[in-house]
């Protein structure tokens, strides 16, 4: 089509050069408008013949392909009257009770049903009546939620994408650990892990169900234990820290808030690595699904916290070099906890110093090792006997085991108690995993 001429001008041409072309018996003739009109439209000469010819261009639609309609509005008005006065069942049921619902019905809507639908009705098979009959489901107009964006709350949070040169104290990396024992479904615990990334101060807290809210205590928890004054987060882009609740939170402090990018688990190679060695290594893989585990839990993490920042050396890595296949790593000589490397600075208030001179002074690494212990024992122990609870209060009450592999249909069920033979199984399974630790 020549750049010249729009749709409008093409519309308007067209039909005329078509006029005086069918007119024309010389051949020509023909060939001399034909070679106008392709100069003028930059149509590819077949493809001008066609038009010319009335083939292509003629200003009719396409209309509705496929094949034609085999059930007419009269069909679909006595099926939706019957599908109605039937309790509204599903095709397949449907169509077994066509023959006995036709003959005693004579009429729809003032108009008598004449023989044509009757026999079109009893052609109509399941999948059809399903298909005639959604527009009159309830819900079958509706379209699909689309899932409300985050861009907006994601435009007000910056994207830090390069490597830490930090020489400040404060900065830290966020990141949560569920303990969903790989089923993420239902509710259960999650670890809140920050670390400082200059010092290597590291803070662990438990929350449930990682909501807003929960998140937003763990982190004013977490920021109460930390012996500095933050500075910035940043965080991944899960909804539990990309949120307009934390957002206002962390400004209204003066708090710096960014996040990493999609999909970079680099981005936060900080707190990816705390995650094993702070979290995994001391509450494993096992699922926690008791919300009355929280609270030992946190005095569990708190202890266990204090101990790695005060007693446990960490070494940094300076550089990394590449030789053919191997990687090798650079690292300080002189490892220290993250305490000495916080008092090694002169960014610390009095007040900061003196707490973590006090707790270095006051702690005994022995002991606190024994009480770490202790509250594990604890926390195991509780779980073991939340787990025989459960499966007690499923032994004498079997619609709750059946409730809890499925609908309350299955409460119905001759399966019922086959059901709940599988959940005290699986429940035995799991204490079982945990007596053994």
């Amino acid at each position: 089509m020549s750049a010249a001429m729009s749709k409008e001008s093409l519309d308007e041409y067209i039909p005329r050069v078509r006029d005086r072309y069918q007119r024309m018996t010389g051949k020509l003739a023909r060939t001399r408008l034909l070679d106008e009109f392709c100069e003028v439209t930059g149509f590819v000469r077949k493809y001008a013949i066609k038009v010319l010819r009335g083939q292509k261009r003629t200003g009719i639609g396409p209309g509705r392909g496929g094949a034609p309609r085999l059930y007419d509005e009269k069909v679909r008005a006595v099926l939706k009257h019957c599908w109605l006065h039937m309790e509204q069942p599903c095709g397949k049921r449907m169509v077994g009770m066509m023959p006995l619902w036709l003959a005693h019905l004579n009429e729809v809507g003032g108009h008598e049903i004449a023989v044509e639908t009757r026999a079109r009705l009893l052609e109509v098979s399941p999948a059809t009546m399903d298909r005639l009959l959604s527009p009159a489901k309830t819900g079958s107009s509706k379209k699909r939620l689309v899932p409300r964006s985050d861009a907006a709350i994601k435009a007000l949070i910056e994207i830090r994408a390069e490597r830490w040169d930090t020489k400040e104290v404060g900065w830290t990396e966020v990141d949560t650990v569920a303990h969903c024992g790989g089923d993420m479904g239902g509710s259960f615990i999650w670890s809140l892990t920050s670390v400082e990334i200059l010092s290597g101060w590291t803070e662990i807290r438990c929350i449930w169900n990682r909501g807003q809210h929960a998140t937003l205590e763990g982190l004013e928890e977490i920021g109460r234990a930390q012996p500095f004054t933050l500075r910035g987060i940043d965080s991944d882009g899960g909804g539990e820290f990309i949120n307009y609740h934390l957002y206002h939170h962390l400004k209204n402090q003066g708090i710096r808030q960014t996040r990493s990018r999609p999909y970079r688990k680099n981005d936060q190679a900080h707190v990816e690595q705390k995650n094993y060695t702070h979290v995994r290594q001391i509450i494993g893989y096992e699922r926690l699904g008791h919300q009355e585990l929280v609270k030992p839990l946190n005095e569990l993490m708190s202890e266990w916290s204090l101990w790695k920042n005060l007693f446990c050396t960490t070494m940094e890595q300076l550089s990394s070099t590449r030789e053919g296949s191997k990687q090798k790593r650079k690292h300080v000589k002189a490892v220290q906890t993250p305490a000495q490397r916080l008092l090694a600075t002169d960014q610390l208030s009095e007040t900061q110093r003196r707490w973590i001179e006090g707790h270095l002074e006051s702690s005994n690494p022995f002991e606190m090792k024994s009480r770490i212990e202790a509250l594990l024992s604890k926390v195991w122990q509780q779980r073991k006997s939340l787990l025989l609870a459960e499966e007690r209060e499923r032994q004498f009450d079997p619609e709750k085991a059946a409730l809890a592999l499925g609908p309350v249909s299955a409460l119905r069920s001759e399966t019922a108690p086959k059901a709940n033979q599988q959940v005290l199984k699986s429940t035995r399974i799991q204490i079982a995993s945990v007596s053994r630790l």
